[in-house]
């Protein structure tokens, strides 16, 4: 592997602050339809995904204080996007569902990041496209 220059670091820095500023307008744009923060949007799509989680399981995967997830996940089950329910094999522990209105706040969230990618993916050709496509997920599953 080959060194990046100085310059090369400030022009992909620069190029990938405009890059997630989109990203976050969008979903800052479908957050704000459901009244959410980034932080609460995450956990319920996590929820959304893992019916029956638990509290330590949200906070683990987004990398937080269980007092800051347990304040997210009071947040949305005040707002009706998430149940806590009581599993029969322990009942001090909490299993966390998205409700119908967390489903369809899921489904605005995942849309409005959809219509980013595919607004980026427009001002491409076709080949530049695939090629992104590709370098995006070799960087992904490089772990650095």
């Amino acid at each position: 592997m080959t060194e990046p220059t100085q310059e090369q670091v400030d022009q992909l820095t620069r190029a990938f602050e405009l890059f997630t500023r989109r990203f976050k307008v969008a979903e800052a744009a479908a957050a704000a339809d459901n009244a959410l923060n980034a932080l609460d949007a995450q956990t319920l799509v996590f929820i959304g995904d893992n019916p029956g989680c638990g509290i330590g399981d949200v906070a683990r995967y987004l990398n937080v204080a269980m007092t800051t997830m347990s304040s997210a996940i009071d947040r949305l089950v005040r707002k009706d996007l998430v149940e806590r329910g009581r599993p029969e094999e322990d009942r001090r522990s909490a299993a966390l569902t998205a409700t119908g209105a967390g489903r369809q706040a899921i489904e605005d969230h995942i849309a409005a990041y959809r219509e980013a990618c595919r607004m980026m993916l427009r001002s491409l050709d076709p080949k530049e496209q695939r090629e992104l496509i590709r370098l995006t997920e070799k960087i992904s599953r490089s772990g650095s």
